[in-house]
This record gives C-alpha cells, sequence and structure tokens, in this order.
C-alpha cells in the first residue's frame, strides 16, 4: 500500500518564521485570487545558512578564466562519480564525458538523484510549460530557494537590492494561462518578506478590477514573469512602481521592453533559464547574455558530436555544476544554441535562439498562452505532438500515440473556441517524430499591440 502524502501545516512549511499574521492577510484580502496551492521555502537553521553562502558565492562573480575549467569541477566530478548512479561510469577525463539530454532524464531521474540525498526532503516540479514535452525535475528545499539569489545577483549588477522583511511583498510571479498553481507565500531568507504567484485570467478572481487593486496594495518589489504575461500586464495599468520586470521563458524583444519599462518607469530584465538547472543569463539588450552563474559551468558544444566549438562558434548550450543534489549535471544539453564570447573577463552567450514566443490566436481574437496547450496535452498518452496556426486562424495538430483525435479536438476546442477550425491526425508513436512536441504559427509578434 502507497504511503499517504501528508499535507504540511504552516508552520512546518515556514519553520523559522514565527509570525505567519502576513501571510494570512495575503490569502484573506478582499481582492485576493482564489489562491489554490499551500507553498513554502522549508528552510531550516541549516539550510538557511547554506544559502547564505551559497549567496556570498554567486554575489562574487568569480567565473572561471577563458580557455580554462572552474576551479570546482574537478571535486564536483568526483562527488558525482562516487553518489550519483547514473554518474558512476564517467572515469574518463572531463572533456571525453559524454554528454545529458532531457529524454535520459525524463526517463530515470532517480537516477540522477545523489546517495546522500533524504528522500523526505524531496520536492518535484513538472515542467510541463512552454517548451515540450512533461517531465519532473527534483529539487530540494536549498536549490529551490536558490533562485531568489540568483535573482539578487542580476538587480546587484544595477544597484538594486530586494529590501525584504515583513509586512511587504518582494516578489510576485505573474501568469496568464487558462490555470495554474497559484498561492500566497513568505521567503525566509527575505527575512519573511512575501512571495506571490498570481494569474492574471479573471476567472482566478471575484471581480477584475481586484487584480489591479491586489497588486496596488501590496505593491511587489520584483515581479516577474514571460512577455506575453507583461503585455497583458501593462493593458491592466494597474498603478504600481516596482524596481525591476525580470522577464523569462519566452525571448523578449526590445519593442515590448522599452513599452514596459517606459510605463513601470524600472530596468526590464530578460532571463534566460531553464527549470533543471534554474537562472543561466540574463540581457538588458537584445542578442547579448551575461552569465550570471560562477557554479554552472557553460560550454557550446556541437550539435552531433561532444566536442567543445571553438571559441566565438556556433552551438548547443550546455550546462554542467549547479547546487541541487536531486538532479547534478553534467554536460546537460539544454536544446538551445548560441556563441559563448568573454567580455571584461565575464562570458556572455550571444545569439541565443532559445525559446521564442509563439503567437496563436483564438477564435475571438485573444492570445492564447502555449502553457495551457500543454498542459492540456498532458492528460493524452501522446509520446509528442505538433500544433500550427495558419494566419486565417485553422489549426492543424498532429500527435503521436493513442489518443483519440475526437479527444485532442475537445481539448483544443475548448482553449481556442468553439468557432476554430481544427484538423486532427493521430499517428503511431515509432516514426522518429517520437518525443517531440513543436509549436508554429503564421502570426507573429507584430501582430500584438506592444
Amino acid at each position: 500500500m502507497m504511503k499517504p502524502v501528508a499535507v504540511l501545516s504552516d508552520n512546518e512549511r515556514f519553520p523559522l518564521i514565527d509570525d505567519l499574521g502576513f501571510l494570512k492577510e495575503l490569502r484573506q484580502d478582499s481582492c485576493a485570487p482564489a489562491f489554490n496551492f499551500g507553498s513554502g521555502d522549508r528552510l531550516t537553521s541549516e539550510k538557511l545558512a547554506q544559502i547564505n553562502a551559497y549567496a556570498g558565492r554567486v554575489q562574487a562573480q568569480q567565473f572561471w578564466r577563458q580557455g580554462s575549467q572552474p576551479d570546482w569541477l574537478p571535486d564536483f566530478l568526483s562527488w558525482c562519480r562516487a553518489t550519483v548512479p547514473a554518474y558512476r561510469s564517467h572515469s574518463c577525463d572531463f572533456l571525453q564525458l559524454p554528454s545529458l539530454r532531457r529524454e535520459q532524464i525524463a526517463g530515470r531521474p532517480w537516477k540522477y538523484v545523489s546517495d546522500e540525498c533524504n528522500p523526505d526532503e524531496m520536492l518535484v516540479y513538472n515542467t510541463s510549460g512552454s517548451t515540450g514535452a512533461p517531465m519532473d525535475v527534483l529539487f530540494d528545499a536549498v536549490s529551490q530557494a536558490a533562485w531568489i539569489v540568483q535573482l539578487e545577483a542580476i538587480l546587484a549588477a544595477d544597484g538594486i537590492s530586494l529590501e525584504g522583511g515583513q509586512e511587504r511583498v518582494s516578489i510576485c510571479l505573474v501568469c496568464n494561462q487558462e490555470s495554474t498553481l497559484t498561492y500566497a507565500s513568505l521567503s525566509t531568507y527575505l527575512r519573511g518578506a512575501g512571495v506571490l504567484k498570481i494569474n492574471l485570467n479573471p476567472a482566478d478572481w471575484r471581480k477584475p478590477e481586484d487584480r489591479s487593486d491586489y497588486l496596488q496594495k501590496y505593491d511587489p518589489e520584483i515581479l516577474t514573469g514571460d512577455p506575453f504575461t507583461f503585455l497583458t500586464l501593462a493593458e491592466m495599468k494597474p498603478p504600481i512602481r516596482p524596481k525591476a520586470l525580470v522577464s523569462s521563458a519566452m525571448t523578449l524583444h526590445d519593442g515590448l521592453r522599452r513599452r514596459l519599462e517606459k510605463q513601470f518607469g524600472c530596468p526590464v530584465y530578460d532571463i534566460y533559464s531553464l527549470t533543471e538547472c534554474r537562472m543561466i543569463a540574463v540581457a538588458r539588450q537584445a542578442g547579448i547574455y551575461r552569465l550570471i552563474r560562477p557554479d554552472l559551468y557553460v560550454e557550446i558544444l556541437h550539435s552531433d558530436k561532444d566536442e567543445a566549438m571553438p571559441d566565438g562558434e556556433r552551438g548547443e548550450i550546455t550546462v554542467t555544476g549547479g547546487i541541487n543534489p536531486f538532479l547534478p549535471l553534467i554536460r546537460y544539453r539544454t536544446g538551445d544554441y548560441g556563441c559563448l564570447r568573454y567580455e571584461n573577463a565575464v562570458p556572455h552567450l550571444f545569439d541565443l535562439s532559445g525559446r521564442a514566443p509563439v503567437v496563436f490566436v483564438g477564435s475571438d481574437g485573444s492570445f492564447i498562452n502555449n502553457v495551457d496547450i500543454s498542459r492540456a496535452m498532458c492528460e493524452f498518452m501522446l509520446a509528442g505532438f505538433k500544433l500550427h496556426q495558419c494566419r486565417d486562424r485553422s489549426l492543424e495538430f498532429v500527435g503521436w500515440g493513442s489518443a483519440a483525435a475526437a479527444d485532442i479536438r475537445r481539448v483544443l476546442t475548448h482553449i481556442f473556441g468553439k468557432d476554430c477550425r481544427l484538423e486532427v491526425k493521430i499517428e503511431a508513436a515509432d516514426n522518429g517524430e517520437s518525443k517531440k512536441v513543436s509549436y508554429s504559427s503564421e502570426f507573429t509578434e507584430a501582430d500584438i499591440k506592444t
């Protein structure tokens, strides 16, 4: 019999925060959305000390020298070989090690967990989002909370800091989806400051105007989201003055960046990140991403061979390191492409080809977030699928697996509207296209007002 999953109390979620009054206020405010998830950082004194130590290393911004490898790499590789099942056979030098791909982890995530991990501390995040097939990524409390440290490193370069402290919201993660997890939480690392995740979909709120009223009342220091969510936020015109906006998940283009900077009076950052390792690099101007993680070694590998490309030449972005014992990475191919160059001894990614926005339009003319499509497809036995939208708003769907075309049609019609024109094909999953997810559209960002 399976052991039932225990539901944590707020005191268990925040063992170092004695006064949870502000958390209750955030949840029970008359303008609050219908939060649907309980979240907490679960940081003990020992784990908080680890986060503070990690913050010192990240803030130092001491990267490896051009043409060399990080000083920490030999010890990291030795630890992986000694404690991580998937890496025990890795006896050769680093440059001869095989690269790692997403499907290898997705198929056997337990093989990438260090023997030193305590299963009771495991956190699971599902990546059924904008970029591909579902994948469960395992974390612990320290590696989960580390994203705030990485965010601070981005802001510090421009002299921006998070005030934190009780009775104020430091970070608000903003979404615009049909459905997603939403919560009010606190950050132990930020001394009890509020951390929100909200969905701008009016269905999540008592009244549409509550969205702006709630944001105005708690006026977060930083807002994070994706480009299309920030476009929706801009059109709402909430009377807030954040210190910065941080965009991720999709490439942020300059037209929208300029609009956001002018409207909200703050810098707008474009983050290159992966759920598997969190933040990697940041851009303040199009096409130039500064690395922000001295603990994450970045290589550029040949697309077909496990060989590093010469300095400045284009290839697949590959990462090694991180601080997550539930998923230490060795030569993990991100699926994104670019080239690596050094400016003032700091590595930068140029010509990044990653998660470009795909613009889908519903039958009523509204924007459709492909995150909603990915999540809807999770219920079906599909090895992969592709969806294309033509300029006349008609849709072409091809899936590989055993799902019923009528069921796919039902779900996509719900998302795009009852008047959408839709062609659905289901094919066998053994034709070389399995485990692929592809979105394409004849609409572009130019079709959306910026």
